[in-house]
């Protein structure tokens, strides 16, 4: 019988990313205590003192029983095979070896001005460049864009696409926005790359008889201080929780994603699990998330965005074909096919 692979995790942020990386991490580490715990034996490694005091909030976060957890300064002494970094670089050496995932690497794409910032929002990649032996790309887009900017040999990158599960265990309500007969959800920080002035414009531009009757409702951190197109009803939800985040799917009437930048498209899949049907930008790496189930725009096309908008929320067996479209790709694009194939790059690295 064969010993699993001693994975430390670096775990740091595990308990208060609700972003598309921490549900991707916490996900992963579901998947493998339920399906593969003999092969592969995670440790969670935090930099607290007294990490036995984490235990019950850690295992709560996961949905485990139990977790294995350690202060990362024992990383050497718990016979770990490897540490995995999942947040985009790596903070502290461990005396093993290491895997990172990069999600994604605007930092180095669009820099920061100042330079303090800059060298903090980039100081973590190039940490992991000089120590990894390994990394983990989530599409074709992210590793080409390692090489370019990071300076990575290809055959350093394995490319592991991101999949989808259901956010709650439970059936769900659809959301409904009062005063409006349906709504397009926005999921994001409602950063620069995000494009989210482009959709802003695009339901400015619908004609009248879907502009008058759709809401547009923003989920995300940081969408408090969003400005409010003018002619358009919009829903600012702010940060919500995975039971909400579910609900907002469900009950949309289209996932508007803008956004000029991304290593994946998280929320491109979720709301397919959903079967909400999608309009997002041909943008880097979107379409490697949304394949053919998702109708595309060119980026920053408010034009475009809006045709293409109103197509769906006009055009009832338009909308249930990529209902369903998008529930056989989101099928396929499973965290349980993602968390194997990236426990298959651990195996390799630990030579088993």
């Amino acid at each position: 019988m064969s010993v699993p692979v001693a994975v430390g995790v670096d775990a740091l942020n595990l308990l208060r990313d609700r972003r598309g990386i921490g549900r991707y991490v916490r996900a992963l580490l579901q998947v493998w205590h339920r399906a593969y715990p003999e092969r592969i034996a995670p440790t969670l490694l935090v930099p607290h003192a007294f990490p036995g005091l984490l235990a019950r909030r850690f295992a709560a976060a996961l949905g485990v029983p139990h977790v294995r957890l350690a202060r990362r300064s024992r990383a050497g002494q718990l016979g770990l095979d490897l540490v995995w970094y999942p947040w985009n670089g790596m903070t502290w050496t461990p005396p093993v070896r290491s895997v990172v995932t990069i999600h994604d690497v605007w930092p180095f794409v669009s820099p920061a001005s100042d330079g303090r910032r800059r060298e903090r929002e980039q100081r973590h990649y190039l940490h992991g460049v000089k120590h990894a032996v390994r990394f983990i790309a989530p599409s074709q887009f992210t590793k080409a864009e390692a090489i370019r900017y990071l300076h990575l040999p290809t055959e350093r990158i394995d490319v592991v696409p991101q999949g989808v599960m259901a956010l709650t265990g439970g059936g769900v309500q659809p959301a409904q926005v009062s005063g409006a007969q349906r709504y397009v959800l926005f999921v994001g920080e409602p950063e620069r790359r995000k494009d989210l002035e482009t959709l802003a414009r695009a339901m400015q531009k619908l004609p009248e008889r879907s502009r008058a009757t759709t809401a547009l409702v923003i989920a995300g951190r940081g969408a408090d201080g969003v400005e409010r197109p003018e002619g358009t009803r919009v829903e600012i939800e702010g940060e919500v929780s995975d039971e909400r985040l579910a609900s907002l799917y469900t009950g949309a009437a289209a996932l508007a994603f803008p956004s000029r930048y991304e290593g994946f498209g998280f929320p491109v899949l979720e709301a397919m699990l959903y079967g909400t049907p999608v309009v997002a930008s041909d943008a880097a790496s979107v379409p490697e998330a949304g394949g053919d189930a998702a109708l595309y725009f060119h980026a920053g096309d408010s034009d475009e965005l809006a045709h293409v908008l109103d197509r769906v929320l006009t055009d009832e067996a338009l909308a249930r074909r990529m209902a369903a479209a998008g529930r056989a790709r989101a099928s396929v694009m499973s965290q349980e096919l993602c968390a194997r194939r990236t426990l298959e790059v651990f195996e390799r690295v630990a030579g088993r």
